[in-house]
């Protein structure tokens, strides 16, 4: 997978968590992920469709969700109830429309999802083997979250 289609992904989760969540994310590394195993307990994922396919997830342990959740709610989360997995779905729905606009931009195209967001320890992502998937982990609060990019051009 090119630099130039995580750059976006990147760039656009810092924005993200900047301007609605008040807190700026630090990107720590990269790696090629091998397993269809969610990193952490609460993922949102939104696929890609057009003149590139693949998908986008964010997964967060329940922790940091309800930390993040709160910031961007304005309202203390306890539990990852409704409310919790709403705004996950919507926090990687902004990202992936960041992304999908800086791609626009350059001339790619490609539709996303509405996201879906999947709960529960060691849940599984499946993606097409034929797409490479990079994992970016990203710091914000005192943990770790990561970004997964599975994209190819078509």
């Amino acid at each position: 997978m090119k630099a130039e289609h995580i750059n976006p992904f990147i760039e656009s989760t810092i924005s993200v968590f900047k301007t609605m969540i008040g807190v700026t994310p630090q990107r720590k590394s990269l790696e090629m992920k091998k397993s269809d195993i969610a990193t952490y307990d609460i993922s949102g994922i939104i696929g890609l469709s057009g003149q590139a396919i693949g998908s986008v997830v964010i997964s967060f342990p329940e922790s940091l969700a309800l930390k993040v959740v709160s910031k961007f709610m304005g309202i203390q989360k306890l539990q990852a109830d409704d409310d919790v997995v709403d705004a996950v779905g919507e926090i990687v729905n902004m990202i992936a429309g960041g992304a999908k606009k800086i791609f626009t931009d350059k001339g790619l195209k490609f539709k996303i999802s509405i996201p879906n967001v999947v709960t529960g320890k060691n849940h599984k992502i499946s993606r097409p083997s034929t797409i490479p998937c990079v994992v970016i982990y990203f710091t914000v609060l005192n943990e770790m979250f990561v970004i997964e990019v599975s994209l190819k051009e078509v």
